[in-house]
């Protein structure tokens, strides 16, 4: 008899202890789990509350302040007078290259190209005596227009297969009309942040370069006028 009270008694106990066990051990993991969310809810909306404050710090308008503010890239802030010198600097020397890719482009179609179709050439004086009717159908090199000649079969094909060395113009063409869009965009993006010392940075440097490269065009004889000019502007 006693013995077996003793057994019952401690199966009682046993499973008491198991049962209280395991509603701890599930108590314990729903407080975790409550912990988890609330944890991941609270980092959630701190994330939301510093995007927030980022929208709300942002510049709509011309201001002098360029305190630890980022220009382009996120790394480049300037957060003394020395460093919004330096992103100054960066910005215009940026702009006078954007003005010499310019440059570039028509000097390679007019010197090494030799292409005179894509550029602007100026006509003597005693030219503009002619007939207006006969101006419409001479080219800007001087010869006849031969569109209509060629046909319609030979413009698809020259124009789709220009050959191997017309090619490889074409591909540096790609790259100088690739870098000024680069950088054309990106002087419009640094300019949007609305710092003053930025934007003029910028519009100095457009005003230098156009000066600088067009002295040097009138020097070499160059007409900046070339195609990449004219699809940019």
């Amino acid at each position: 008899m006693n013995m077996d009270m003793d057994s019952s008694t401690s199966s009682h106990m046993h499973m008491s202890m198991a049962s209280t066990t395991s509603s701890h051990m599930h108590m314990s993991m729903a407080s975790a789990t409550d912990s988890m969310a609330m944890a991941t809810g609270s980092s959630s909306s701190s994330m939301d509350g510093m995007g927030m404050s980022m929208d709300m710090n942002m510049n709509y308008y011309l201001t002098t302040h360029y305190d630890r503010y980022p220009v382009i890239f996120h790394t480049l802030r300037a957060s003394s007078g020395a460093g919004a010198f330096g992103i100054f600097c960066v910005l215009f020397f940026g702009a006078v290259f954007f003005r010499g890719l310019f440059f570039l482009s028509a000097y390679l179609e007019q010197r090494v190209f030799h292409n005179l179709t894509n550029a602007v050439l100026i006509q003597e004086i005693d030219n503009c005596a002619c007939d207006p009717e006969e101006e419409k159908k001479r080219d800007p090199s001087g010869g006849t227009l031969s569109a209509k000649s060629l046909g319609l079969g030979k413009i698809i094909r020259q124009t789709l297969c220009p050959g191997l060395g017309e090619l490889k113009r074409d591909f540096i063409r790609l790259l100088i009309a690739f870098t000024a869009t680069m950088f054309g965009y990106a002087l419009m993006l640094a300019a949007m942040s609305f710092v003053v010392l930025y934007f003029f940075a910028i519009c100095l440097g457009m005003a230098f370069g156009e000066i600088f490269f067009n002295r040097l065009s009138i020097v070499l004889g160059i007409n900046k006028n070339s195609s990449l000019c004219g699809s940019l502007h």
